[in-house]
């Protein structure tokens, strides 16, 4: 009865360290990206070119609403030059925006990354505004959300 009573308390002692010994998987809900406020250029390259310097980029803006909208401030070479909608193909993990630009012309779609860089918010964007010989990438730091 000893012997019975000692193997359960042994038992029930290893299954509880067994227990105790698995490993929980901490589930953090990832945050929906949010693109919305007003964004400015903080670097330009053209076909791999730096041009920052070489031309004013600083009154350029683009302006994304909550509302799936946008608006852009003094046009530069853009993947749109009219203000209309926006949409992300996904909102916790975007790789694709696609703009719809007011007047009906077709959607243009385009990747980019959305990274922090200096604790900051920014936007890679890679394109040919029409001619493909031409490349623009254009980093966008966020003004304000």
């Amino acid at each position: 009865m000893q012997f019975r009573l000692l193997t359960y308390l042994l038992m029930t002692a290893w299954l509880l360290v067994i227990q105790s010994c698995k490993q929980q998987e901490i589930l953090v809900p990832e945050q929906v990206k949010d693109i919305s406020g007003e964004w400015r250029i903080t670097k330009a390259v053209r076909n791999g070119v730096d041009i920052t310097t070489l031309t004013d980029f600083t009154q350029f803006r683009i302006r994304f609403t909550a509302d799936l909208q946008y608006t852009i401030e003094n046009p530069l070479p853009f993947i749109v030059s009219k203000n209309g909608s926006y949409s992300l193909d996904d909102p916790k993990y975007p790789f694709r925006i696609t703009f719809s630009e007011s007047g009906g012309n077709a959607p243009v779609s385009n990747t980019f990354t959305y990274p922090v860089v200096n604790g900051k918010r920014n936007m890679n964007i890679s394109f040919s505004p029409g001619c493909a010989a031409n490349t623009y990438e254009y980093t966008l730091e966020r003004i304000n959300p």
